[in-house]
């Protein structure tokens, strides 16, 4: 019959991982979690939709310089950029006769409105979307914009830009 402290020593020995299988399974999937981590979060997703919501913004500006100017604005809406511009004043009031929309429309930094799309992203339906001096959506090839997997609405009567 074996002793009592025989049977503790090899039922604690027996308990457990070593150290060197415990060494072998972080490695593993240390190597796993490399390959692997950059196909679940790739910088695509995050890139489409911060243009998504640049673009709102932009479109929310136009609205806005349009209302508080009493001149029209429109922005510019390619598959792979936009930009947004007015009218050109003439003296304290809006230039009607212009049909160039020369004047930029300005960010609160002072930068031109005007963006890219990252690479892999595109927006449609392309065209000019015309906002009028009471903030209505007065042209627009569409009242739905798609840019990848998100949608931006306008309302045509508030102008309301929501984005989804």
């Amino acid at each position: 019959m074996p002793r009592p402290d025989t049977r503790r020593a090899q039922a604690a020995s027996s308990r457990g991982y070593t150290l060197v299988e415990l060494v072998v399974v972080i490695t593993i999937a240390g190597v796993l979690a490399a390959f692997i981590s950059p196909r679940f979060w790739t910088q695509q997703t995050f890139n489409g939709r911060g243009y998504t919501d640049e673009l709102g913004a932009a479109l929310r500006s136009a609205q806005k310089a349009a209302v508080i100017t009493g001149c029209p604005a429109i922005v510019t809406l390619s598959a792979s950029s936009y930009t947004a511009s007015q009218q050109a004043a003439a003296g304290n009031a809006c230039n009607t006769a212009d049909t160039s929309w020369s004047t930029p429309l300005l960010a609160a930094d002072g930068s031109a409105i005007q963006n890219t799309a990252p690479a892999g992203t595109t927006a449609s339906p392309a065209g000019v979307f015309q906002f009028g001096t009471q903030g209505q959506l007065v042209s627009s090839p569409g009242t739905t914009i798609t840019v990848g997997s998100d949608t931006i609405t306008i309302d045509p009567v508030t102008g309301l830009v929501q984005v989804n």
